[in-house]
C-alpha cells in the first residue's frame, strides 16, 4: 500500500475549494457528484494540485502549487465537508491531505490535518469521477476580464427563469455586423424585458457559433472573474470554456450550452418611437423604489406620466394605499405619454444601465419602450408595458 500526502497553505487551498464547490450539487442521487476530485503531481520543480467539481453540466478545475510527499495522488473527497473543515482551520496554517493511493475499491479513508486538528473523511475512487470532456472548439479568443464582466452584468437580469421556455434560460451570444463592423452581441430576455450589449468582435472570435450560455454558468463566470487581466474563451456549438491564470494558480470552467434556438429578438426591438425623454438615472430609481413601497401585487405595477415639465410615478394598492413621486425631466422631445411598467423590472434595468442619465423612447401606452444609457454606446433595453 502506497501512501501519499499533499501539503498546502490554508490561504491557497480555501479559495480553490470555494470555487470548486460552487458547481457541486448538495443533494444528488449520484454520491460521487457530492465529491471533489483531488489530483496532485510533479510540476517542474514543485507540485501542482488540481481540484475539480462538477454537476455533469458544468465543471470547474482550480490549480494551485503544493508540496507532494510519497508521489502523485488522486482521490475524491466530500466537497462541502472538506470546504467547511478548511474554512474553520486557523489562518496561516498548513493543511495536509493524506491517504492511500491504492486503497480498496471503496476508496478508503483519507486524513485532513493541520496542527492539532485531524479529520478522517470517506473517499471514493477517482476512477469513478465523471469528468466533462471539453472536445473541439470552433473558435478561441481573449477578452479583458472587466469587459466580459460588464457585458454579462448588463444583460443577466433579463434571463428567464421559466422552465417551459428553456431556450430563454441563458444569455444568447452571437456574431453580427453593427454599423459595418463585426460585433459580439449578448442578449437576454424573459418575454417581458430584453437587454442587449454589443462589443467589437475580439480577435479570433470570427466564426463564433450562435450559443446560449446557461444562467448557472453566467453566475459561475462572474464569481470567477478577476478584477483585471485577460481571460481565454473557447466556444463550440455545444460547449463553452473559460480559462484564467496559469498552471500554478489557474481556474478553468467548462460548461454545456443550452440546446435550443434563441428567438429572433430583433423583431421586438422598437424602431422609431417618436417620444424621447431623458432622465437622471439615480433619482428615477429612487422615486420608483419609494412608490413600490405600497405596491403589493405580483406585477409591481407603477404608472409613469411623462410630460415636458416632469415625470410623475404612481402606485396603488387596495390594501396598502397609494404613492406618488415626481422627478425632473432633463430633456423632452415629443408628446406626453402615460404608460405602465413593472416597477421592479424598471429598477433592474436602471441598475444594469449605469451612467448618469437614461433615455426612454416611447410610443403609445400599449407599445414597448426602448431605453438606452444617455452616454451612448450600443447597450439597449426593451421594456414591455403593463395595463394599469
Amino acid at each position: 500500500m502506497t501512501a501519499a500526502a499533499i501539503i498546502i497553505g490554508r490561504e491557497a487551498l480555501l479559495p480553490a475549494l470555494a470555487l470548486a464547490v460552487r458547481v457541486v450539487e448538495r443533494r444528488t442521487t449520484i454520491p460521487i457528484l457530492s465529491n471533489v476530485l483531488i489530483r496532485a503531481g510533479a510540476n517542474g520543480d514543485g507540485g501542482r494540485l488540481a481540484i475539480t467539481g462538477t454537476d455533469l453540466d458544468a465543471e470547474i478545475v482550480v490549480s494551485r502549487k503544493c508540496v507532494i510527499e510519497g508521489g502523485a495522488a488522486e482521490v475524491t473527497l466530500p466537497a462541502n465537508n472538506l470546504h467547511d473543515i478548511v474554512r474553520k482551520l486557523p489562518e496561516g496554517c498548513e493543511v495536509k491531505i493524506a491517504g492511500s493511493v491504492d486503497a480498496k475499491d471503496d476508496g478508503g479513508m483519507w486524513t485532513v490535518s493541520a496542527g492539532r486538528s485531524r479529520f478522517r473523511l470517506p473517499a471514493l475512487p477517482a476512477s469513478d469521477f465523471h469528468e466533462l470532456s471539453a472536445g473541439e472548439f470552433a473558435c478561441s479568443f481573449d477578452m479583458e476580464a472587466a469587459t466580459l464582466k460588464a457585458m454579462l452584468e448588463t444583460v443577466r437580469f433579463a434571463i428567464s427563469s421559466e422552465e417551459t421556455r428553456y431556450y430563454l434560460n441563458g444569455i444568447h451570444w452571437h456574431e453580427d455586423v453593427v454599423d459595418g463592423a463585426a460585433a459580439l452581441i449578448a442578449v437576454a430576455t424573459d418575454g417581458h424585458r430584453l437587454a442587449k450589449a454589443t462589443l467589437p468582435l475580439p480577435d479570433g472570435a470570427g466564426g463564433l457559433p450562435a450559443i446560449i450560455v446557461p444562467r448557472k454558468t453566467v453566475e459561475l463566470v462572474l464569481k470567477m472573474l478577476p478584477e483585471k487581466g485577460t481571460v481565454r474563451l473557447d466556444v463550440s456549438d455545444v460547449k463553452f470554456r473559460i480559462s484564467m491564470g496559469g498552471d500554478e494558480n489557474g481556474v478553468t470552467l467548462v460548461s454545456k450550452l443550452i440546446d435550443g434556438t434563441f428567438p429572433d429578438y430583433k423583431r421586438v426591438v422598437p424602431a422609431g418611437n417618436p417620444n424621447r425623454y431623458t432622465l437622471a438615472r439615480a433619482p428615477l430609481a429612487d422615486a420608483i423604489d419609494r412608490v413600490l413601497t405600497v405596491s403589493t401585487g405580483k406585477g409591481n405595477a407603477v404608472k409613469y406620466a411623462f410630460a415636458r415639465d416632469g415625470l410623475t410615478v404612481t402606485a396603488h394598492s387596495p390594501d396598502a394605499g397609494s404613492a406618488e413621486d415626481q422627478i425632473e425631466i432633463a430633456g423632452a422631445d415629443g408628446d406626453p405619454v402615460e404608460i405602465g411598467f413593472n416597477g421592479k423590472y424598471c429598477l433592474d434595468l436602471l441598475s444594469a444601465a449605469g451612467g448618469d442619465e437614461v433615455i426612454f423612447e416611447l410610443g403609445d401606452a400599449g407599445a414597448p419602450a426602448l431605453i438606452r444609457p444617455a452616454q451612448g454606446g450600443d447597450t439597449l433595453f426593451v421594456l414591455m408595458p403593463m395595463r394599469i
